[in-house]
């Protein structure tokens, strides 16, 4: 299983050399060019390459990893804040048997996931749920993974709670998301600390605990979006950011987006036996 934590550069080449990103990579250039031709509106509300993004080329092979290692005998996997990507479809072609469900909070995107489940031949199941209320059993999923989607949220024990209630016993979370080194978007410092110890009301780390504090987010061996600027601006997740800055001087606010740099946390967790 890769390691959990905050990710390293090293260990973010060694994954763009791996033949698992070859993999997942290929099945994703396939996907984006699939979801052009059935809804070529999309990229107006989504990104339209979500593979080709900084922090993801790490997170999807994390995830696909950590379900490889913990796969035997799960039954369902969710996939938390879904939206509408490559990988629930790429699972699918690599664990048949297990069933594949997707939540979200946007509607319009049932439509979307049958058009594609009617092209591919694949049976991925989508419900419209605020992640924070999920209409299912206890202990209804063997594994649920949650892609950078608690930057976008405050609720942290809401949400963690929810996915606890809804998890097996002995099943797992696989959780990544962005942290601001900076303080000048999503998830500061503080506030990860503070994630992360939510967590570790209802999970507990598998590869060994991995705590954070201020100083392990100073070292500049880690994967920022600093560092992607350097070697390839295409993958951040703002492509105009002077646009964006001036747009902001015209409104009388001042952007953070010259500002922000970015970093990411990868971990997997197994249920607590209380929870």
């Amino acid at each position: 299983m890769m390691q959990s934590g905050i990710v390293k550069i090293e260990n973010y080449k060694k994954v763009l050399e791996s033949e698992s990103f070859s993999e997942l990579e290929s099945y994703s250039d396939n996907f984006t060019k699939l979801q052009r031709e059935l809804f070529p509106e999309f990229s107006k509300r989504w990104v339209k390459d979500s593979f080709h993004q900084w922090s993801r080329q790490y997170e999807y092979p994390f995830v696909a990893d950590a379900i490889s290692d913990l796969s035997a005998g799960a039954g369902r996997i969710l996939d938390a804040g879904s939206g509408i990507t490559f990988f629930p479809y790429y699972l699918k072609e690599k664990y048949a048997d297990i069933q594949i469900e997707c939540c979200d909070y946007d509607p319009k995107l049932k439509e979307q996931f049958e058009r594609v489940n009617s092209k591919l031949d694949k049976n991925i199941q989508y419900f419209n749920a605020d992640i924070r209320n999920i209409e299912k059993p206890d202990k209804f999923y063997d594994m649920i993974y949650c892609i950078s989607v608690l930057e976008h949220t405050d609720d942290y024990d809401g949400i963690l709670k929810e996915l606890a209630r809804i998890t097996s016993k002995d099943g797992h979370l696989i959780l990544t998301f962005d942290i601001s080194m900076d303080g000048s978007a999503d998830i500061s410092i503080e506030k990860a600390i503070e994630l992360l110890a939510v967590i570790e009301k209802y999970y507990i780390q598998v590869t060994g605990k991995v705590s954070l504090s201020g100083s392990d987010l100073k070292n500049s061996d880690l994967l920022t979006t600093n560092y992607i600027n350097t070697i390839n601006k295409k993958l951040l997740p703002w492509r105009y950011p002077y646009l964006m800055f001036f747009k902001s001087l015209s409104k009388g606010k001042l952007s953070k987006y010259l500002l922000r740099n970015l970093t990411c946390y990868c971990g997997v967790f197994k249920k607590k036996p209380e929870a």
